[in-house]
This record gives structure tokens, C-alpha cells and sequence, in this order.
């Protein structure tokens, strides 16, 4: 591959940035009650930035999104596609990415797991966030280069005295209940709440194989698909003098029935139970020392964060089988992140630690299940990864320039051991890789450019080197997927219009897929790379003062290349190759407001042969999963009271997710709250 960014180079140019800050941009207010201590706040919003960046706020929220994946589903770039109602996965794109090359923040945590590389995207409450920032193709403020993007949810961190409840019910059995509660003192303030979720999940669902009649298929409510779902949170901000510190505590427990969508048996009971605790301590020292002339140290960010997390999976297809998986996660984490200030310049030198530990245990109707070399093999792995660098930011004081560059370093150990194996060896694998990003912005009045290079890196997880599924293996030889990306983003802005559009590039290498050979044995393998040619458009416009039209246009062209000819010039599988996407907006009284939006979302192909089944005929002979959804909400808001009524999916029942399965089809949502109770 030919480097954008090389490591020289990026040391070389040492002399730019200006990003906003984001490494004490990314929290929301803490205790801005009557307090002369230069609060930490989100800076961004919907002013000019990068086109990579984006930032969405707790009243872009609360009213309409049922989840955190319904808030980012209508952001341009991000594809959000759920497998069989709430509870079940839910897999996130950004520019064509998949999942796992994308990272979660909570709260400054990174919260994918080091096992499988994924995260729980709707682990969060929408009523329990203050906002969330979106970095496509960068990271956000510091540390190791994604290939995808970042999200990072900041939690709710209200700086007055609120109490509200909310309740929804919706189609399905949907029902929610949410409370929260703020306490705000002079230099101090205590929020606390909770959540409980159920939704039986039993829409219409086309069974390939009926129960009673095997050669059938038939139309019927989908059986043991319910979700069940507690969440409680407490958030405390205090502030001493030139010391900020917030404490968050976050527990979440859900149990999921898992369908058999193959014959939608009666008998199935099988089940997915987690219990999650997350914590974290965030300290800011706002010290801003003047030293050595010009140069002024600003302050410096120690966050230090954990997880727990234990789930329980029974596979129980009927009465005389049950097998039960138990699978243990840990994680800490530390980071330490000084800022420093010299003229027009601003540097962020960084650490970060952190460490995950996994575990499994499995039984056959009670008893261990022996790691022989056919079946399963129980595990011990840990991850160790250090990561460390710097973020240079630069602001011209003469003209409407800035640009930014970020170097990181990351440090990796890797270690497994089978559990219940004869001769069990521990495995290890020890390496180390490097991250590059460059920006330069250019703004005069109402219109703005920007350019960005970015070297990403998605490193293999535990599983991908060390899993053992029997006659499926890890390949502890993989070498990590990476990505040169380069971005050039526009933004022109007027009273009534606003328009934002961007092009981008991306060049993949190492794709890490899994491959079987003609005997069924398989194993994950650096299978090749491809090249991804992105554009993206939104148009904004007032058309009068109480009616409002958002536009948006996302084309990706992917195209492959592998040794593999089952892999070579193929489409990039599990994205949308095209979005369209159009939303009015009409303020019907100063309280009232109607939201009509539709999509049209083309070209997605469920897997890299590019190939895809459909036995149903209403769905013709185009590709199942091209869709044309439309969604209505209705919303009344007043200081005190808001209540939204959601009609999602109107029209269309027929396209397939994201498992080639047919969709969840119409549902209704009804939302109502009350504040300052």
C-alpha cells in the first residue's frame, strides 16, 4: 500500500492543529452552578467544523429517539442495521466500516471488548445522555486511529435542579419507563436515575419451516424473542477551586429470548442473560500556570475507568438439551492527558493503560465440556495495550486557518490459555503498531473547507488469534487491517441554507475474514484488501419560517482485491452501496410539530461472494434487502410536558435485515414526560 502519512512525515510537520479542543471539548457542563471556575463544555454543536465531526445534543434526543441507534441511524455516513427487534444485535457502519473497526466511548471509556471487538450500541438510555460526538475515518481528541470513526456518548450532567419521569408504550408489547433526578449545589451536583425496558418482540415473521409442517412456510408471530432490559445510573460532579472530578456509576442487567428462525419452535427457551457494572473517575486540573514566556500549562485530565460484565448464554432448543455458556469480562483502564499552550500552538502529550481479562465456561446438560479438538475449548485471555503520543493543534491569528496532527503508539500483549484441554500451552502474541492523522481547516464567513489524512488500524481480537470453536481456529499469524484515508470536506452556510458535502477515499488492506476449506475447517485469515470511493451531500433549507427540508446523499463505490477469487473484485459486503434520504419538518402551533422523513437505501450484499437467497416471491427479483422506509412523529412540548406519537416503517414490510431475514415491519410508539415534577 502506498502511505499517505508516514511516521517521518507526520514528525516532520510538526506544526499545526486546532480541532476544537476535543480533549476537554468532550465533556458537558460540570457544575456550572454559580461557580467563577471556567467550566468544561461541548464546543461544537452545529457551528463550522470539520465535516468528519459532528455532535448531537440531549434535545436532538429525548423527544423522538427510542434508542442511541435511532439518534445516529439519520446522520449521514452511518449505516444502523438491527437484527430481529430490540435486544438483538445491532451492527454500525461509518463510511462504509464495519462494526469492529469502529470505537465506543462512554464517558471517555472505550468500551469495546478485546474477545470479539464489539460493543453493546444501545447499552445507554437515550434520557440517561447529554450528548453525542461523531468522528468519521479520526479520532476524537486522542489516542490510536480507527479505521471507521468514533462515537462517544457523554452521560447526562445537568447543572440545575430537574426531576422527570417518562413513559412509552409501542407495538410489540413495547414498554419503558424512565426516571431521573438532579440535585445542583453551589460548587456540586448529584444526578441519579433509571430505566426498565420490555418488548415481547412478536411481530409477523415468514418461517422457512413451520413446526407442524416442515415442507411450509407460513406467516406467524415470531416465539422467544422477548427483551427484558434495568439500567441505573448515578453521576456526581464536584468542583474544588481549580479541581473538577465526576464520579460515574452505571449498572445495567438484561435478558434476551433467542428465536429459532428456522421453524419458530414452541419449545425453544433458549436465552442470553448480562449483567454489566461500569465506573469511571475523571479528574481536571484547570491549573493554568504561566512559565517559561509564552508557554502557559493548562491543566491536565486523569481518567480512570472499569468494567465488569458477565453473560449467560442457555441454548435450550427444547426440554432434553440444554448447553450454557458462561463468558466473564473485566477491564481498567487509565489515561493522563496535560495540555499546553505556546502562542498559537497547543499540545496534548498522552497515556493511556488499559487491560481486559475474559473468560469462558461451558456445560453439556451439566456436565464440562472437554476440549478435545472437535468440540469448543473453554478460555483464559487478557489484553494489555498501551497507548501513547501526542496531538499538536495550531490556529492562525492572522487568517482562517488551522490544522491539527495526531501521533499514536500502540503497545499490544495478547495471551490465551484452554481451560479444560490435556496439554493446555499458553499462547502469546506481543506487537506493536503506530496511527497518523493531518487536518488543515480553512473558513472565511460562511464557508469552510477542510482536508484530512488519517492511517487507521484495526487490531486482531483475542478471539480472531486464539478462538477455538472445534473444527473452526484463531491464526495467532493475523496482521492487523489497515486503512489510508484522505477526506476533503466543504460547508457553505446562509441565514435559511446550509449545505455540507464531503469526498473521501479509503484504501484497506488485511481484511481479516473467515474462510473453510472443503472439509468445513476454518480459520480467520488476512484474506486482501479494497478500495472505497465515498461522497456525501446535505442540503439544510428554511422554506418558511415554520417549515424546514434536510436532504441527504451517501454513494460508496468498493471494490476488492484478493488471492481469493471467491473474494477478489467483489463488492464490500454488510454496507449500503447508496442512501437517499429526504426529511420535512412542519411547526404546526408554537407547541406542535409534525417530522415526516424516508429513505431509500440500495446495494447491500449480505456476504463477500457477493451472493444473497430469497425463497419469498412477493420480494421479485431484486436484491431483498434494498429498502424504502418512511417514518412519521407527531411531538407536543411544553416547559413541563412533551408526548410524541412515532409511526416508524409506514409502508414498507418486505425488505430483509441485516441476517437476510424478513424485517420487523409497522410499529407505533407513544411517548409522554414530565419535568421539574
Amino acid at each position: 500500500m502506498n502511505k499517505l502519512l508516514s511516521i517521518p512525515s507526520l514528525s516532520f510537520y510538526c506544526c499545526c492543529l486546532f480541532f476544537t479542543k476535543i480533549s476537554y471539548g468532550a465533556q458537558s457542563n460540570i457544575d456550572s452552578v454559580e461557580t467563577d471556575i471556567e467550566t468544561i463544555e461541548i464546543v461544537n454543536s452545529h457551528e463550522f467544523n470539520s465535516v468528519n465531526y459532528q455532535v448531537l445534543h440531549r434535545e436532538d434526543l429525548i423527544t423522538s429517539a427510542q434508542t442511541l441507534s435511532d439518534a445516529l441511524k439519520n446522520i449521514n455516513g452511518i449505516q444502523i442495521r438491527q437484527i430481529s427487534g430490540l435486544g438483538n444485535p445491532v451492527s454500525i457502519s461509518i463510511r462504509g466500516s464495519s462494526g469492529k473497526q469502529v470505537q465506543m466511548y462512554i464517558d471517555g471509556q472505550l468500551v469495546n471488548d478485546s474477545q470479539f471487538g464489539g460493543f453493546d450500541l444501545n447499552q445507554i438510555p437515550t434520557d440517561q445522555i447529554e450528548s453525542i460526538e461523531i468522528s468519521k475515518s479520526q479520532a476524537l481528541g486522542t489516542g490510536s486511529t480507527p479505521i471507521g470513526g468514533v462515537i462517544r456518548v457523554n452521560t447526562y450532567n445537568p447543572s440545575e435542579n430537574k426531576k422527570k419521569i417518562a413513559l412509552s408504550i409501542g407495538s410489540f408489547g413495547y414498554k419503558e419507563v424512565n426516571f431521573l433526578s438532579n440535585n445542583a449545589f453551589k460548587k456540586h451536583s448529584l444526578a441519579f436515575g433509571g430505566n426498565y425496558l420490555v418488548s415481547d418482540n412478536d411481530y409477523n415473521y415468514l418461517v422457512p419451516q413451520s413446526f407442524v409442517n416442515p415442507s411450509e412456510s407460513i406467516n406467524e408471530p415470531l416465539r422467544n424473542n422477548e427483551f427484558e432490559k434495568l439500567s441505573l445510573f448515578i453521576n456526581d460532579n464536584v468542583q474544588l477551586d481549580q479541581h473538577q472530578l465526576r464520579f460515574n456509576l452505571q449498572y445495567n442487567k438484561q435478558d434476551k429470548a433467542l428465536a429459532n428462525y428456522q421453524n419458530n419452535s414452541p419449545e425453544n427457551s433458549s436465552t442470553l442473560e448480562s449483567d454489566q457494572i461500569r465506573y469511571s473517575i475523571q479528574h481536571y486540573w484547570l491549573a493554568d500556570i504561566n512559565s517559561f514566556g509564552d508557554i502557559n500549562f493548562e491543566g491536565i485530565e486523569i481518567n480512570y475507568s472499569g468494567e465488569n460484565k458477565d453473560e449467560l448464554y442457555l441454548e435450550r432448543p427444547n426440554e432434553d438439551r440444554i448447553k450454557t455458556s458462561d463468558y466473564k469480562n473485566t477491564k481498567q483502564q487509565i489515561s493522563i492527558k496535560p495540555n499546553i499552550n505556546w502562542s498559537t500552538l497547543s499540545f496534548t502529550p498522552f497515556v493511556d493503560i488499559s487491560r481486559q481479562n475474559f473468560s469462558s465456561f461451558s456445560t453439556q446438560n451439566g456436565e464440562a465440556i472437554q476440549c478435545n479438538g472437535i468440540s469448543s475449548c473453554d478460555v483464559e485471555a487478557a489484553q494489555t495495550q498501551i497507548n501513547f503520543g501526542a496531538r499538536i493543534e495550531w490556529k492562525s491569528d492572522s487568517y482562517p486557518i488551522s490544522s491539527y496532527i495526531l501521533g499514536n503508539q500502540l503497545r499490544e500483549k495478547n495471551a490465551n490459555s484452554a481451560l479444560n484441554a490435556i496439554d493446555s500451552q499458553k499462547e502469546t502474541k506481543n506487537t506493536h503498531y503506530s496511527t497518523q492523522e493531518l487536518g488543515i481547516n480553512y473558513g472565511t464567513g460562511n464557508f469552510n473547507t477542510s482536508v484530512n489524512f488519517s492511517n487507521g488500524i484495526r487490531t486482531p481480537t483475542l478471539f480472531e488469534l486464539f478462538g477455538d470453536r472445534g473444527s473452526f481456529k484463531g491464526n495467532g499469524n493475523l496482521l492487523p487491517e489497515e486503512a489510508n484515508t484522505i477526506t476533503l470536506g466543504l460547508q457553505y452556510q446562509v441565514k435559511q441554507f446550509n449545505l455540507s458535502s464531503s469526498l473521501y477515499r479509503q484504501d484497506l488492506e488485511n481484511s481479516i475474514v473467515a474462510i473453510f476449506n472443503s472439509s468445513g475447517v476454518g480459520s480467520y485469515t488476512n484474506v486482501g484488501g479494497a478500495l472505497l470511493n465515498g461522497f456525501e451531500l446535505q442540503g439544510n433549507i428554511s422554506l418558511l419560517d415554520n417549515l424546514s427540508l434536510s436532504m441527504q446523499v451517501s454513494l460508496i463505490d468498493s471494490d476488492t482485491s484478493s488471492p481469493f477469487i471467491a473474494f477478489d473484485n467483489k463488492k464490500l459486503p454488510g454496507i449500503y452501496h447508496q442512501q437517499y434520504s429526504a426529511s420535512l419538518l412542519y411547526k404546526i402551533k408554537p407547541n406542535w410539530q409534525i417530522k415526516i422523513n424516508s429513505n431509500l437505501d440500495k446495494e447491500l450484499y449480505f456476504n463477500r461472494n457477493n451472493q444473497f437467497q430469497s425463497t419469498n416471491s412477493n420480494l421479485g427479483s431484486g436484491n431483498p434487502a434494498d429498502r424504502s422506509l418512511t417514518n412519521i412523529a407527531l411531538n407536543w412540548q411544553t416547559p413541563k410536558y412533551n408526548a410524541s406519537l412515532s409511526f416508524n416503517n409506514v409502508f414498507n414490510e418486505k425488505y430483509q435485515d441485516l441476517a437476510n431475514r424478513p424485517a420487523q415491519g409497522k410499529s407505533i410508539q407513544l411517548k409522554f414526560s414530565i419535568e421539574d415534577l
